[in-house]
């Protein structure tokens, strides 16, 4: 029974917690291989890590083989740039491992070890994020990083807790270049504190991170008007970001119109995140980056509602492009007598279905 408090409502459970984070992680003791001591003293300062040319440019290549076409634009003529922004669907998928061993191993080593990884979470596909900007923007025009949006933190298809199994990185694979005022995508490191602190002080979880949920009040935005240390995710084609699950983030505008590719897969743990461990040493550097921005030594976390997977929001969008796609392709197939492999070609197939443990109803 919950407690109340002296006005009838219901009191917030305590969580019983110890103060104070002091842990130095020793990335020789843990037998890093792909990632160095600096990189994990990076990650448990600012929540990321970079991985420079990390994807192999022969699956570059073939990944973006047919993306113009699939767009049903021309890439040497902005004028058929009529969409700003573009949440392409999936076609094909890879599995990290295989095609990227890097990139692989660097996420192992956050999460702790292959064996704490959800392997079938790590198939990653074609489903690009273009941003082409429009030419109606002012290529002088200077935005604080504050007022871009809409900030958030992924995750729409499963109900958030402070040790979610669901996503355990936030991940961002340049295919493209990627420079300043190109439509970068922008991090505020020090507001995965916030949102830490938030889901702490709320153990029943949300599933749209509104507060209270259901609302449309998004407490992301509101935590990174208290923000101030913002980093612009720019590179070179194959660079990948590997950043803490709660890093709130942003698309920018894309001023000067460079074609700007990106993927944003996710990856799991097989098994909710411990946050209380009785060995310091088995924390993963996730864990760890949690609790430190808490300034905790451990946090006995329970959630007060069951564990939720549900639907994306965004499924029946991506329903509709899949067979604006498809169409596409098909036309030009027939131009060109070239083949096209789809995973929809006999049907929309809903892949994420047994990657998030849903149905397909």
């Amino acid at each position: 029974m919950s407690a109340t408090t002296t006005n009838g409502t219901e009191a917030k459970p305590q969580i019983d917690l110890k103060k104070g984070f002091s842990y130095k992680f020793d990335a020789k003791k843990h037998g890093l291989k792909f990632l160095s001591q600096e990189d994990a003293d990076h990650f448990l300062e600012k929540g990321y890590v970079v991985l420079r040319g990390a994807i192999p440019e022969p699956h570059l290549k073939m990944a973006k083989e047919t993306v113009w076409v699939r767009l049903g634009m021309d890439e040497k003529d902005k004028n058929t740039w009529t969409r700003e922004e573009i949440h392409m669907p999936r076609h094909k998928a890879w599995h990290a491992k295989e095609f990227a061993p890097k990139v692989w191993g660097a996420m192992c080593e956050l999460m702790g070890g292959e064996e704490r990884v959800d392997y079938k979470t790590a198939t990653w596909g074609d489903s690009f994020i273009c941003n082409l900007g429009n030419p109606e923007y002012d290529v002088n025009e200077v935005i604080d990083p504050r007022d871009l949006g809409p900030w958030h933190v992924d995750g729409d298809w499963f109900r958030h807790f402070l040790d979610a199994e669901n996503q355990a990185l936030e991940c961002l694979v340049l295919y493209s270049d990627v420079e300043e005022r190109a439509g970068p995508t922008y991090i505020a490191t020090d507001g995965i504190g916030k949102v830490a602190k938030w889901l702490l002080e709320h153990p029943e979880g949300s599933e749209d991170m509104c507060d209270p949920e259901g609302s449309g009040n998004r407490v992301v935005p509101q935590f990174v008007r208290e923000c101030k240390d913002f980093v612009t995710l720019t590179g070179k084609t194959g660079d990948v970001f590997l950043a803490h699950f709660l890093t709130p983030h942003s698309r920018s505008r894309n001023h000067i119109r460079n074609s700007r590719f990106i993927i944003n897969p996710f990856v799991s743990f097989a098994e909710p995140q411990q946050l209380k461990r009785e060995n310091p040493d088995d924390y993963s550097l996730i864990e760890l980056k949690t609790l430190k921005d808490l300034d905790c030594e451990w946090i006995d976390f329970k959630p007060t509602r069951e564990r939720y997977r549900f639907l994306p929001r965004t499924k029946a969008k991506k329903d509709a492009l899949i067979q604006e796609e498809l169409q596409r392709i098909k036309e030009w197939e027939k131009n060109t007598g070239s083949r096209y492999e789809s995973m929809h070609e006999n049907g929309i197939v809903y892949w994420q279905a047994p990657i998030m443990g849903l149905s397909e109803a």
